[in-house]
């Protein structure tokens, strides 16, 4: 293959690479080599610059629209094990968002081919996001997103999750406190729950925050909300 050939290979790769590389998804080793590549192509450094426009104003857009919160994608990735099967074994096997998601995870070359068929399906993602991190407490199996309507019943509270909190510890602790995201994230990271129970007293107030404050390792900070 001729040197121009190489050339213009490695930029479609790297071009391919930089969506995960906004998202801090990439491994060290694909990372040292978008980071050169960029140090030596400024037309490739613009490209980033637009990536990372529209990665804003999808963000932006998201949240005007009440979709899956701000970061609750790659919380939700980042809960993920470390090791899974095959893309083919978990096709096969119906699993096709864990496939998607896997792409998103660990991008090799393999994924980087086939990210455009990724990026057609990635509203799966979305949607798994909402129905997972969102948590009605109502009993184990329903489930509402954050921007569904508020009872008015309950303790109202606002929450910050820690940065190790994953998605099965918060949707673990949502369910042991029959709570639900209501509206979030709010400046600051902060997202409003309300916890269902007929006692709305400042005592029972109270000890729900003390609950709260006792998961370190998913609960940064507890204020009291109001309806």
């Amino acid at each position: 293959m001729s040197d121009d050939k190489l050339a213009l290979s490695e930029r479609k790769e790297i071009e391919m690479l930089l969506p995960w590389y906004v998202t801090g998804r990439l491994d060290a080793k694909d990372r040292a080599r978008v980071e050169a590549y960029l140090a030596r192509d400024p037309a490739m450094r613009r490209q980033l610059d637009l990536i990372r426009e529209e990665q804003a104003e999808d963000i932006g857009a998201n949240e005007v629209l009440g979709t899956a919160p701000a970061g609750a994608l790659e919380r939700l990735m980042a809960s993920l094990p470390e090791r899974r099967p095959g893309l083919a074994q978990r096709v096969a096997a119906g699993r096709l968002y864990e496939a998607v998601v896997d792409f998103f995870t660990a991008p090799t070359a393999r994924g980087v081919r086939l990210a455009a068929i990724v990026a057609a399906v990635l509203v799966l993602v979305q949607a798994a996001v909402i129905t997972t991190l969102i948590v009605r407490g109502d009993n184990a199996g329903a489930y509402q997103t954050a921007s569904g309507q508020e009872t008015g019943e309950g303790i109202p509270l606002l929450v910050t999750f820690t940065d190790e909190a994953r998605a099965p510890a918060i949707a673990g602790l949502l369910r042991d406190l029959d709570a639900t995201i209501v509206d979030g994230p709010k400046p600051g990271g902060l997202y409003k729950i309300r916890v269902r129970t007929a006692d709305r007293s400042e005592a029972a107030s109270l000890a729900v925050q003390r609950r709260l404050t006792d998961r370190r390792d998913v609960v940064k900070s507890v204020l009291p909300a109001k309806d």
